[in-house]
């Protein structure tokens, strides 16, 4: 690595620990320009610092380190003089290098022998962070200007992943830099890429040259323009062949765009789209999708269409879409949330439920893992949940989240005993999870309804914002309930983000979950 690595989710914090050095290479070489990155004529960016400028004398050492890492016996003594520190291996120094800032990492290559080819080994991992907020002299056209530099002096150094961030204004004048970058990259065979542009005014757009890494298999971009892309006419080779995470974030593109992109990506496994403008419709064809995660929030259909090995589909906006849902061919699809009284028609397959309504045809025997949102203080939610499990008669793990906007209500206890008998309640469901659980009277209900009726329930788990005192006392309410299952443990848990947003920000959300949830009880 180039720099101290950055938290993903705090741009401007890792812009700090990611700061770029400046273009002038540290002389640990012979300058060998690439051809498209080889600059036209102009000032280089200027060291205003003075990082590689005229230094003071060195004080003397005894020994210096050397290209055989200094030599000696572990008995010397420890007032010998002895460049030590240089004695460590080359994966101890570039850990030492990935904790200190990228300039002063540079500016190591001037120490000696041992030193002069480790910082060339940190761009593996190459860091390009806009300091934030921008040092005098040093905005976007200095940025630009030394990542391209950077690139350019060091044409045979391997580069594995590319992480961009930007701020501010006038980027969009050096979108021609940009794309320069992105095919030189694609040359040296970079699998992953990282393009931040959270907080540039405007919204950026980016080259269609992002369309040609072969090597690709990581491409996250927050907050661009792909809007004016559309996706190449067929070639030999596929484009994208072996991308397998695409995590995109307040980007705007077309419904076509997209759809172009899951079905021509022949290895893509796992999309995450949060916020997307530009599209009311998403139809998802593709032969090798595994996971697919967005909120959703501004659709008006969801369609997979061909889906084979798509095994998650979790749309958390959902319910606040009102959108309609259709699962043609998801044969192996196990994971299916948030399902609200809002999403209708949803339709599995020849089965159509709309509200209440159901008409069976094929039910959803796939699906073990189900999240819903109940309007508890909307009358008839109670036939509206049993309808709906009635389409999934394997399910093994119920995700339940009330609905926030509604305000609750006391529900009648006779309106879930009298409900038709449901095959997974009574049979498969063997964990229920309560989001956001608050002990309301309506929940409570719904949980002895649920207790009373799950022969093979196993765990409950309860994530909610509340005390240990107050969990205890819950544990011992539900001592006193009729249970179906003798075997059941409640477990409760206090979350400091709601569950249905985990699956925005980790491919996997139970392992996500793990991480920071406590346990109460």
């Amino acid at each position: 690595m180039c720099c101290v690595r950055p938290s993903r989710s705090a741009s401007a914090t890792s812009s700090q620990l990611g700061q770029i050095i400046s273009p002038n290479p540290p002389p640990c070489g012979k300058y060998c320009p690439d051809d498209d990155l080889t600059p036209p004529p102009r000032p280089l960016a200027v060291d205003n610092e003075g990082e590689f400028g005229e230094r003071p004398a060195k004080r003397a050492r005894a020994v210096l380190g050397d290209g055989g890492g200094g030599g000696g016996g572990p008995d010397a003594a420890a007032g010998d003089g002895r460049d030590r520190i240089s004695d460590l291996p080359d994966a101890v120094l570039l850990s030492i290098l990935s904790f200190i800032p990228f300039r002063d990492a540079g500016r190591t290559a001037v120490l000696s022998s041992r030193w002069r080819h480790l910082f060339d080994q940190s761009l593996l991992e190459f860091n390009a962070c806009q300091p934030f907020p921008p040092e005098e002299g040093r905005g976007c056209e200095w940025v630009i200007r030394s990542i391209t530099d950077i690139l350019a002096a060091r044409p045979h150094v391997p580069i594995r992943s590319f992480r961009f961030v930007m701020y501010g204004q006038g980027f969009a004048n050096y979108l021609a830099d940009v794309d320069r970058w992105f095919r030189t990259l694609a040359r040296r065979g970079v699998r992953e890429l990282d393009v931040d542009m959270l907080y540039t005014v405007p919204t950026p757009l980016l080259p269609r040259s992002l369309l040609e890494f072969s090597s690709l298999e990581i491409l996250r971009v927050l907050s661009c323009d792909f809007f004016y892309l559309s996706w190449p006419a067929p070639a030999p080779a596929p484009r994208l062949p072996v991308l397998r995470t695409l995590d995109l974030s307040n980007v705007c593109m077309s419904q076509q765009f997209l759809q172009d992109m899951l079905f021509h990506c022949p290895s893509l496994e796992c999309t995450k789209l949060k916020n997307i403008t530009g599209l009311d419709k998403i139809c998802v064809r593709s032969k090798s999708l595994v996971r697919l995660f967005g909120d959703f929030g501004n659709l008006n259909e969801l369609v997979v269409q061909d889906a084979p090995n798509l095994e998650e589909l979790v749309g958390i906006g959902l319910p606040l879409s009102k959108a309609k849902v259709k699962i043609v061919f998801a044969p192996k699809l196990r994971v299916l949330g948030y399902l609200g009284k809002s999403v209708r028609p949803l339709v599995l397959h020849d089965t159509v439920f709309d509200g209440g309504i159901v008409q069976f045809r094929t039910l959803m025997s796939s699906i073990k893992i189900l999240a819903i949102q109940v309007p508890f203080s909307e009358k008839g939610h109670t036939i509206f949940v049993a309808q709906l499990l009635k389409c999934f008669p394997c399910l093994e793990t119920l995700q339940i989240e009330p609905d926030c906007r509604s305000v609750f209500r006391p529900v009648d206890v006779e309106e879930w005993d009298t409900v038709t008998s449901v095959q997974c309640v009574e049979h498969s469901i063997n964990r229920l999870v309560f989001e956001n659980f608050g002990g309301e009277e309506c929940q409570w209900r719904f949980l002895t309804f649920l207790l009373r009726m799950a022969t093979a329930l196993k765990f409950v788990d309860f994530h909610c914002s509340e005390s240990k005192a107050w969990a205890r006392n819950q544990i011992e309410l539900l001592g006193s309930t009729n249970r179906a299952s003798a075997d059941v443990r409640f477990l409760f848990f206090r979350s400091n983000v709601p569950i249905s947003s985990l699956y925005l920000c980790h491919c996997c959300p139970q392992r996500c979950e793990k991480e920071i949830r406590i346990a109460l009880i």
